[in-house]
């Protein structure tokens, strides 16, 4: 089994990235409740990522 540990680092940047720049533009619930745009941020983003950088390549 490989791990990528460039895939792993650049893909929790980008997790982070995004739902700190949503945050900041008000797309976040209370404390705890689920956030459908920062779930559906995320997952672009990271679709995004694996379309360019697939993992393990």
């Amino acid at each position: 089994m490989q791990f990528d540990l460039a895939h792993a680092l650049v893909s929790a940047i980008i997790i982070l990235g995004v739902i700190f720049a949503l945050r900041k533009f008000g797309y976040e619930h209370e404390k705890g409740k689920w956030s459908w745009p920062i779930f559906f941020g995320v997952f672009v983003a990271m679709a995004i990522l694996n379309l360019i950088w697939p993992y393990g390549s």
